[in-house]
């Protein structure tokens, strides 16, 4: 890089036949499959990555606090598939350690139970055909204050109750999705996630199950669709800044074809992954770190590319930044001239939110010992694989300190207490460390607080959870991707009303300008089927090599 930025200050335009913009796992995959196909090609300046960070991997990324490794991007592969339809993912590094998430243990809210019989708040969804956006739109309520950090007895429900409550929830979700690959596309495309829910046969029939105590639990749990998709389930839990998204999740966003299998949480993180689908770049010299691109001039051939550290030119640029830089290129001036008004459609219609973590160290992993253990296990939900003495690795609970929603038995929406989901990475790495997830609008004022706020919020909550006072934690690390300006988000979604499939492929779609300069789009929002996965990413930058590759046969 020293080479490169030498001769740009010097006033000269550093020339490369390819140039990749970005090196996480989508910049990664294509320059590495460029590479392979082309080892007896000759030339020095072939190809070169681009990347604004100090490291690679994009969104894909860990720190170490305290002696532990933190993964704060990615964890989990999502779908492991099958003999006839493997994900690729499982193919690299074949040593890797991953499991399925074993055992959990469920909070009740800790607002007084109601039975949600649906007197207050607005119906969400009466008819998929009938059901207009507006019928969504609710009020939310402020944040509550916790006036003690002890309650009596804690919040635990009894296994079998806990585990009523779950598959109930699940069940409801799981008939969505099946929804989503049988109707018309043109019918799911203006249907919310949320309107298709209400509308579920295991929906109503939740709240007939549960016992009548549970019931506002029962609500809660459905916020849980906004921490699986980084996406909002209405209006009022869109994150600030992001207006498009505000009809809500919508039912296309289960219509695809992904693979099947487990949902294996990744032991070791994706770091090796990462760096073996790098290796080959990483050998040819071929990234260039703390780069950080501020205009690309797509109309000539050719395209000119300018960055902080000089002048880049190229036949081919390879553009994988996340949507949520793409959606604000406009503003940034980022293409020059703006790029083409069918691809800004596209940009502007597909849905980008956060997803964050909350991290909390320990010196010692305290929900182990007895005082705490003998509680756990009154509630614990046990899966077939799980030992009998085994803590679960995950505790799902809410807070009432962070604004959330529930859903009532008619369909209507009411403010509450926030579903915060917690893995005990106890059990998954060795580390004493608990690792909560927050999402759409509660990630941004996660990110708005100070990391001591955040520490003493967790701590309150899990004071109240077990009815004991817990250690307080050694450190707390917090990820902020809505603020990270390389990324300004998490991963994307489908909108109700506005986000198609065809919008993921027109940005597929490669501008070629007059002179024959290319400029293409790779990355997790690009892909059809596999959108909001690192699989995604890594498919679509082999799409986009395999395209490069024929345009220039």
């Amino acid at each position: 890089m020293a080479v490169d930025g030498a001769r740009a200050r010097a006033g000269n335009l550093v020339h490369y036949d390819t140039i990749v913009l970005g090196a996480g796992i989508a910049g990664l995959a294509f320059a590495s499959r460029l590479l392979q196909a082309n080892q007896t090609a000759s030339g020095a300046n072939r190809l070169r990555i681009l990347e604004a960070r100090g490291r690679i991997g994009g969104r894909i990324a860990s720190v170490h606090v305290q002696d532990c490794r933190l993964d704060t991007g990615a964890n989990w592969i999502h779908g492991t598939g099958n003999a006839d339809r493997p994900n690729p993912l499982m193919d690299i590094l074949p040593h890797k350690r991953y499991r399925p998430m074993k055992g959990f243990v469920l909070f009740q809210a800790p607002n007084a139970e109601r039975d949600f019989t649906g007197t207050s708040g607005r119906i969400a969804g009466e008819c998929l055909k009938e059901v207009s956006p507006d019928r969504t739109a609710h009020l939310t309520c402020p944040a509550t204050t916790i006036t003690s950090t002890n309650s009596d007895g804690g919040l635990l429900i009894p296994a079998h109750v806990a585990r009523l409550t779950v598959s109930c929830s699940e069940k409801a979700i799981a008939e969505v999705q099946d929804l989503a690959a049988t109707i018309p596309a043109k019918v799911a495309k203006h249907t919310s996630v949320l309107q298709a829910l209400v509308n579920t046969k295991a929906f109503h029939d939740a709240f007939q199950l549960v016992p009548r105590e549970y019931r506002g639990t029962l609500g809660a749990m459905f916020q849980g669709v906004e921490n699986m998709e980084a996406a909002p389930l209405l209006a009022q839990t869109t994150e600030p800044g992001r207006p498009e998204s505000e009809p809500g999740v919508g039912l296309l966003e289960y219509a695809v074809d992904d693979f099947d299998g487990e949902q294996a949480f990744l032991q070791d993180g994706y770091g090796p992954i990462i760096d073996e689908i790098a290796r080959p770049v990483v050998e040819a010299g071929a990234i260039a770190l703390e780069t950080v691109v501020t205009r690309v001039d797509w109309t000539r051939n050719p395209i000119v590319i300018e960055t902080r550290r000089g002048n880049f030119t190229a036949r081919e640029v390879v553009c994988t930044f996340p949507l949520g830089v793409l959606k604000d290129s406009g503003k940034d001036a980022l293409f020059v001239p703006n790029l083409p008004a069918d691809k800004q459609e596209a940009i502007e219609r597909l849905g980008f939110g956060t997803l964050d973590k909350i991290f909390s160290i320990y010196s010692r992993p305290w929900w182990n010992d007895e005082i705490y253990s003998s509680v756990i296990k009154n509630g614990l939900i046990r899966t077939e694989t799980r030992g009998e003495n085994d803590l679960p690795d995950s505790f799902l609970g809410f807070t009432s300190e962070l604004s959330g929603i529930s859903v009532g038995r008619n369909g209507s929406v009411s403010p509450d207490v926030y579903r915060l989901p917690i893995v005990n990475l106890h059990s998954l790495t060795g580390q004493p460390v608990l690792c909560a997830f927050v999402s759409c609008k509660t990630a941004t004022t996660i990110e708005g607080m100070k990391d001591e706020d955040i520490s003493r919020l967790f701590h309150r909550t899990l004071t109240q959870w077990f009815g004991i006072e817990p250690p307080r934690p050694d450190a707390v690390h917090v990820t902020r991707w809505a603020q990270d300006p390389y990324s300004r988000g998490s991963y994307s979604h489908l909108i109700t009303g506005l986000s198609e499939a065809r919008h993921r492929e027109t940005i597929q779609k490669p501008i070629i300008n007059e002179g024959g300069g290319v400029l293409r789009f790779a990355g997790e929002h690009c892909s059809r089927d596999h959108f909001a996965m690192v699989h995604g990413a890594l498919l679509d930058g082999w799409r986009a090599a395999d395209a490069s590759l024929r345009h220039s046969q």
